[in-house]
């Protein structure tokens, strides 16, 4: 059986709205509003997103040809770089 690799990344320090968000998690620790809160998350930042591609796409700055490369390697990396220009 093969073990699991832990990926060790270096502490970071969390920002006053991180904590904030943090500190707001001990409200409610259900199984089930995690979710929800989790789904939100990911619908806020899949429209940062779009909005910073649509933006980049009429800039000039993304084309139809780089999101085809993105998609197959880095897409992640490429979702963050278009919500830090937002």
């Amino acid at each position: 059986m093969r073990q699991a690799t832990l990926h060790r990344t270096p502490a970071v320090g969390l920002n006053p709205m991180q904590m904030h968000l943090v500190s707001m998690l001990n409200f409610n620790s259900s199984e089930a509003a995690g979710q929800r809160l989790k789904k939100a998350l990911e619908l806020f930042y899949a429209s940062e997103f779009e909005s910073a591609k649509a933006q980049m796409f009429a800039n000039g700055e993304l084309t139809e040809e780089q999101i085809s490369e993105g998609a197959a390697k880095h897409f992640r990396t490429l979702a963050f770089q278009c919500v830090e220009r937002t």
